[in-house]
């Protein structure tokens, strides 16, 4: 009988930790030297560790470092657009950066065949989490995307591995954000498949039209699953968006939500079947005609991007 105990509770152990991922140092707590001019976080990488080699990872700037404003524990990560020889987006990653003289031959990539550079995931999480503040220049856009794939993968994604492809997630921030603030977003998964790795790239700017000096915070990067996924403000009888008749409704949400948000309905394959602006606190979708499921309902705002499972007849 004990070890019959024992055993489900191995097994118990070992199936929560499979379904319970995370990435490793998500709140940039752990710094290394890498052999730069500048420590990076442990199990993340900048473009001062490209893959290009000495010569152009030499004149590389430096677009990251340490700050000790942090929305938990002692420290994040601080990300800027640095203008070189040519505009360099402040970007880390927790695979690696292929750099090149061209900016826009640049993108970040999983090296299966190096722990250092990759991260194990066979998990399919609901939803991404992170914190952040941001002070863009000009229209620029703070991005963290997350790629879940087989095999080879890079963001931006490559025609020979758009296969590989399992499920993808991006936060956009589009504007000031002078507080710490929670941003979220829904995977939207193309594939049934459980994926081997997840790739993620988190940036200052827009990539190739990222502009000088814009500067972002981030810390406590989540990924969610189950019950506490982007459906969580619902079991906590907090859900901010509901349907009411034939409408779904935003009450709860702060006045700057609606200032320039879109709304769309997602269904659980990641196909959008529906998207509106938001020019009141509710939208009608009377004429869609659904089937009645379980559907992501994302806003996406100038200072909030917000994601909840929901219920739709």
């Amino acid at each position: 009988m004990k070890h019959f105990l024992l055993t489900g509770i191995l097994f118990f152990a070992v199936a929560f930790s499979l379904v319970a991922q995370q990435l490793s140092n998500p709140g940039f707590e752990a710094w290394e030297d890498a052999g730069t001019v500048a420590d990076e976080p442990v199990k993340w990488s900048s473009i001062k560790t490209s893959d290009a080699g000495d010569f152009i990872n030499n004149f590389a700037p430096v677009v990251w470092g340490q700050s000790s404003d942090a929305h938990s524990g002692s420290y994040s990560v601080e990300i800027t657009n640095v203008m070189s020889i040519v505009m360099a987006t402040g970007t880390l990653t927790n695979g690696r950066v292929h750099a090149e003289v061209t900016p826009a031959n640049g993108y970040v990539f999983t090296d299966p065949a190096d722990e250092k550079w990759h991260m194990v995931m066979t998990s399919r999480p609901d939803s991404v989490v992170i914190w952040a503040k941001y002070t863009p220049q000009g229209g620029d856009t703070a991005q963290v995307k997350v790629l879940l794939h087989k095999g080879a993968g890079t963001l931006p994604p490559k025609p020979e591995n758009q296969e590989n492809r399992v499920g993808f997630a991006q936060i956009n921030i589009t504007a000031q954000v002078n507080e710490w603030t929670r941003f979220s977003a829904p995977f939207t998964y193309s594939s049934d498949d459980n994926p081997e790795y997840l790739l993620t790239v988190l940036t200052a700017g827009a990539g190739t039209l990222a502009v000088e000096g814009s500067k972002v915070f981030y810390d406590d990067f989540e990924l969610i699953y189950g019950s506490n996924s982007i459906g969580d403000d619902v079991a906590k009888n907090k859900n901010l968006i509901y349907l009411s008749d034939q409408s779904l409704r935003f009450d709860r949400f702060a006045n700057h939500v609606s200032d320039q948000a879109t709304v769309e309905i997602i269904d659980l394959r990641g196909a959008v079947v529906f998207k509106s602006a938001i020019i009141s606190n509710e939208v009608n979708i009377g004429k869609l005609h659904m089937t009645p499921a379980l559907y992501v309902v994302r806003i996406s705002g100038q200072e909030i991007s917000y994601s909840q499972k929901l219920y739709l007849n």
